[in-house]
């Protein structure tokens, strides 16, 4: 303890070793209090990261950060990562929210978000709403130091969390050292042109600033060969601090004690060399253990008695190499446990592991911590640490797939064809490495256990894992051949034929007429319906659902949606309401998808970007564009957390619709490029309208028949089923456009055909038989089918499709006696596509127009929209300024939409860069101002 100068009056007392370091950092300490300054008068985020190697006074800085902010009147949460449980996911942040006298999570709040670990959309949710409201009372940092070491999961939060509550009053410190793969190198490169951004990359001091430390520490000049020693210190803050104490006299108040020598792994060698062998045994294990322990788990990591553990302890503790905070055993400096750990022989590290791995299990800590040492500890043979980290891989699949995929295949190598687990670890691993979508390992790991079976059980449990892995990655062919394979074997039981059936007649719907596969899937169900087997049942069903879309039949495949989603609720609520709204049913999917955001936070995570799918879809079709972009947008970026390729693809796609609705050509080639990650030519043959983007943005860049060359083939087999691209109402009347600009007579009629056995196939539905009359009407050149479809579509709910029908009715009738009935409809068709935000198609109409000799005072120019104030916001951002100014919550705005908070956050973020504010109380002001102004 450092001592008052009243006890010591005749001693000088030099300034803190922090202090000292700090005058080294004046610069970065300048800058990081101008953010916390900030941040305190104007309310908004900012974000403070601080990066260095080891000993280069990142914690002195952050501590003084720290002080600075408390002195502010900031409430402040501090946590670090876990140097050994790195698969404890979240842990650093929500450690962060529990911590202190006053946490500001109860004991059962902090419980309902561990619960979420598993579905890391719903955490973040979660955790964002609560700093939100946390924010809401006041100014808040968040410091999380050793972020180096974070968990994906703790990745994945502090990746999204700062942009997403950058309008709350909240800093965020992120400390920890420069690693290629760090989250702190992946916020530099995404915050570095940002304001509200600060990167503080320590580096060593100057010898002139080291020599400063020295004398303000020491008060007086070094001798030469002090200065030399410093000299070899290299400019590491840690080490001079350490050497300069070291010629403090013993009784200085303020001297660090029991300082580390600045060789430090020489010093520890001979200081473990004076000690006890259980007392060096202590300190390794704790070293391997890697967070602090209590006295018990001492006890049982070493082997030994209470009595003769505790004095190994007090060896150690005299001996200035280990340290007791809040009643637990831990390191005095975070050097001297990595120096010991890297110290220690590859054998004895890896068996003091599993010696952990033990512990940890014996008292019930988390899995993951668990197979953090069982990962390290695991040897071949070790069936036991095996199955740890394979347990470990399980749960954590959905929450880091990428951690999950390396512990299964970790696990799985440790394991030899003659280790009882060898089958249920491999059929486990294949399961985990098909989730997270490593497929190429998944049939890897597959083969080598096919390789060791020979009973039709076993062979079909391991055939059945590997056709899905294959049906997940779009690999249909194989998928199939896997399904054939196994079922040509005459030793499997009832249950694994019609499993592997069932999957079988999914897997054929993208391959052959849903003709043969219906009965194979029909025949499936009937099997897992009499053998009352879940599995087969939920996947015949799914086949069917699939074939009965694909071959345009809406109304049948909601029936199988429904039965589906009674069976594995909540995992095919999107596919309902998609088939709702694919039958015009908008006002049902809207109550369904507002239910669906209601109950968001009960669904697995992997169900949320299928709902915001299908909310996309829903605000596209029904002419809301902006809403639309905005969720794709959305889809985006979560796809990208994720790591979702498809959703990535399908985001982009939609983007790029919604540039080419508003007539910007490069935008829209831009948002399909993904900036060079674009589609393949395999991803645009899995999924459609891929290509069908592709081919609608090369027929708007003035190649039409190119365009016709790339959907030839796509057109011409769409009839076969396999997929229900043209049974999605909007993309028929695009590509009979495009024939039409080629002037392929054959392409229409195809088209045509497509659309009028959909038509035949939705009796009712007023945007099938309103499309199928629609493109009649422009393949005859005939006005009276033209005008039915008007009418028809008049009585749907598709407003762009509505639009459609009445320009190409309006130019029809420009030519003839009708002219001003052409011009009527053609002044509709621009207000439709004006109140859509679709620019494109709205000056195509006033084109028309104006070589009709007409004009409009209101008529859009070809000049750039507005950018930025409040001309630039979109209605939707408007009402989401709106809300957000009266005081409302991302989460109540969402309600209030009936769209997800991420929507909403990311409306806020576009408001904000538009109104160029920074607070939620700045864009109070403005709104304010604004009606006040109006």
């Amino acid at each position: 303890m450092v001592r008052t100068p009243a006890e010591t009056p005749v001693v000088r007392r030099a300034p803190r070793a922090s202090n000292v370091v700090l005058r080294g950092r004046s610069d970065e300490m300048m800058a990081a209090l101008g953010k916390l300054r900030q941040t305190a008068r104007a309310g908004h985020g900012q974000i403070l990261l601080v990066t260095g190697d080891p000993g280069m006074g990142k914690t002195a800085l952050a501590n003084a950060i720290l002080a600075e902010a408390a002195s502010l009147r900031f409430c402040c949460l501090t946590a670090s990562a876990d140097a050994i449980g790195q698969l404890s996911p979240g842990a650093p942040l929500l450690i962060a929210l529990r911590q202190g006298p006053e946490p500001l999570l109860s004991g059962a709040d902090i419980a309902e978000l561990v619960r979420l670990v598993d579905e890391p959309l719903l955490l973040l949710e979660a955790v964002s709403d609560r700093l939100e409201t946390v924010a809401a009372a006041g100014p808040t940092l968040i410091m999380l130091d050793d972020l180096e070491r974070a968990d994906q999961l703790t990745r994945f939060l502090l990746r999204a969390l700062p942009f997403r509550l950058a309008s709350c009053p909240l800093v965020w410190l992120l400390i920890g050292r420069r690693t290629d793969d760090s989250v702190l190198t992946d916020l530099a490169v995404s915050t570095a042109s940002q304001a509200a951004a600060e990167h503080l990359d320590l580096g060593p001091l100057s010898g002139q600033a080291v020599a400063d430390m020295a004398r303000d520490r020491i008060g007086s000049p070094l001798p030469d060969d002090a200065a030399e020693l410093l000299a070899r210190a290299d400019g590491n803050p840690f080490l001079a601090t350490q050497i300069i104490d070291s010629l403090l006299p013993a009784e200085t108040p303020g001297a660090a004690p029991a300082p580390v020598p600045w060789q430090v792994a020489q010093a520890l060698h001979r200081t473990l060399l004076s000690l006890s062998p259980l007392t060096v045994e202590l300190v390794h294990v704790t070293a391997v253990f890697g967070q602090p322990c209590t006295l018990e788990d001492a006890q049982a990591l070493v082997g030994a008695s209470a009595l003769d553990t505790a004095a190994a302890l007090d060896d150690a503790l005299d001996a200035g190499v280990l340290d007791r905070r809040d009643g637990k055993i831990t390191f005095r400096y975070r050097l001297v446990r990595d120096s010991l750990y890297a110290d220690l022989t590859e054998p004895a590290r890896r068996a003091l592991h599993r010696r952990c791995a033990e512990r940890l299990e014996s008292v019930g800590a988390e899995s993951a911590v668990i197979a953090a040492h069982a990962r390290e500890g695991i040897e071949p043979g070790q069936t036991g640490c095996a199955a740890l980290v394979m347990q470990s891989a399980v749960d954590l699949a959905a929450a880091t797939p990428g951690a999950a995929a390396e512990l299964a295949l970790v696990a799985f190598r440790a394991l030899k064809p003659t280790d009882p687990p060898y089958l249920l670890l491999g059929e486990q691993c294949v399961r985990v490495l098909s989730v997270v979508q490593r497929c190429d390992d998944a049939v890897a790991v597959g083969d080598l256990i096919l390789a060791h079976l020979d009973d039709g059980e076993s062979v079909g449990r391991i055939e059945l894992a590997l056709a899905r892995a294959l049906w997940l990655a779009g690999r249909w062919e194989s998928s199939s051949a896997r399904c054939a394979a196994a079922l040509a074997r005459s030793d499997l039981t009832a249950a694994m034929r019609a499993r592997l059936t069932a999957l079988q007649a999914l897997v054929e719907s993208r391959l052959q007429g849903t003709a043969t596969v219906r009965m194979q899937a029909e025949r499936a169900l009937a099997e897992a319906q009499r053998l009352d087997d879940r599995e087969a049942r939920v996947t015949a069903l799914h086949a069917l659902a699939e074939i009965t879309r694909n071959g345009a039949d809406h109304a049948g495949s909601l029936r199988y949606f429904r039965q589906l989603r009674a069976e594995s609720q909540p995992v095919y609520f999107a596919q309902e309401i998609m088939a709702l709204q694919h039958l015009d049913r908008y006002r049902d999917a809207g109550a369904l998808l507002k239910q669906a955001w209601s109950e968001s936070a009960g669904h697995p995570a992997s169900v949320l970007p299928s709902l915001l799918y299908a909310q996309i879809w829903r605000d596209y079709n029904l002419g809301r564009l902006d809403d639309a972009e905005a969720g794709a947008m959305t889809l985006l970026t979560l796809a990208r957390e994720l790591g979702s390729r498809m959703c990535e693809l399908e985001a982009a796609s939609i983007m790029s619709m919604v540039a080419l609705h508003r007539g910007r050509l490069d935008d829209a080639r831009r948002e399909l490029a993904l900036d060079g990650n674009g589609p393949t030519a395999a991803d645009e043959e899995h999924a459609p309208p891929l290509l069908l983007t592709r081919a609608w943005l090369t027929a708007a860049g003035g190649a039409p028949t190119a365009a016709v060359q790339l959907l030839s083939s796509l057109v011409q087999s769409a009839h076969a089923g396999t997929d229900a691209w043209p049974w999605k109402p909007g993309w028929l009347p695009i590509v009979a456009g495009i024939g039409l600009a080629a002037d392929d007579t054959v392409f229409v009629k195809e088209v045509q055909s497509l659309a009028e056995y959909g038509a035949a196939k939705n009796p009712g539905v007023a945007s099938f038989e309103g499309i199928a009359v629609h493109i009649q009407g422009l393949a005859r050149r005939d006005g009276a089918l033209l005008q039915r479809a008007v009418d028809v579509l008049a009585a749907g709910p598709r407003p762009l499709l509505l639009a459609a029908a009445r320009e190409d009715l309006g130019n029809h009738l420009l030519g003839g006696p009708e002219r001003a009935a052409g011009i009527a409809q053609l002044d509709k068709a621009w207000e439709a596509y004006r109140q859509a935000g679709a620019t494109g198609p709205l000056q195509r109409v006033q084109q028309s127009l104006r070589r009709a000799g007409v004009r409009r005072a209101d008529w859009v120019t070809a000049a750039p929209a507005h950018a930025v104030g409040w001309e630039a916001l979109t209605e939707t951002e408007r009402t989401v300024a709106r809300l957000i100014g009266a005081g409302q919550s991302n989460k109540r705005v969402a309600a209030h939409l009936g769209v997800s908070t991420n929507t909403v956050g990311t409306h806020a973020r576009s408001i904000f860069a538009k109104l160029d504010v920074r607070s939620r109380a700045q864009l109070g002001n403005q709104y304010h101002d604004q009606i006040t102004a109006v």
